[in-house]
């Protein structure tokens, strides 16, 4: 049994951990929210060619019935922000503002999705994700 497991067979609270080969971009103190920094990050990747990026709209506020609604049709709490595809690549981007950091659902998909061999990493500038995504052979 892991240690995790064995916190959480004792009744402990587990906070989960984002894996050591995740890159996450440093915290900074630009005033930019998520949404714009993740707008700039978007903006600068629709411009590309042969690159193709996919919003995933997991956050916000809902209905009870507008989040069932949601489920249903796919949704996955903690779900990274954004897809990028070139070819014969693919990559997870969770974008943060400059002082946050994942929540526990984003912590845990983005380790799953990391131990399933996939490219993922927590970015908070249009720099930081575009030199990730160019260490993993994006043409960008």
């Amino acid at each position: 049994m892991s240690a995790l497991a064995d916190l959480a067979a004792l009744g402990e609270p587990v906070k989960p951990v984002l894996d050591a080969g995740i890159f996450v971009e440093p915290k900074d103190r630009a005033p930019d929210s998520e949404d714009d920094r993740q707008a700039v990050l978007v903006a600068a990747l629709k411009r590309l060619p042969g690159v193709k990026v996919v919003a995933v709209p997991n956050g916000g506020k809902r209905t009870r019935w507008a989040a069932a609604k949601a489920k249903r049709e796919g949704m996955h709490k903690g779900w990274p922000d954004l897809g990028i595809i070139w070819a014969y690549g693919c990559a997870w981007i969770e974008m943060k503002a400059g002082r946050t950091g994942p929540d526990d659902d984003q912590i845990e998909t983005l380790n799953w999705l990391h131990a399933r061999g996939h490219l993922v990493a927590v970015c908070r500038t249009k720099a930081g994700a575009l030199k990730t995504l160019a260490a993993w052979g994006a043409p960008v």
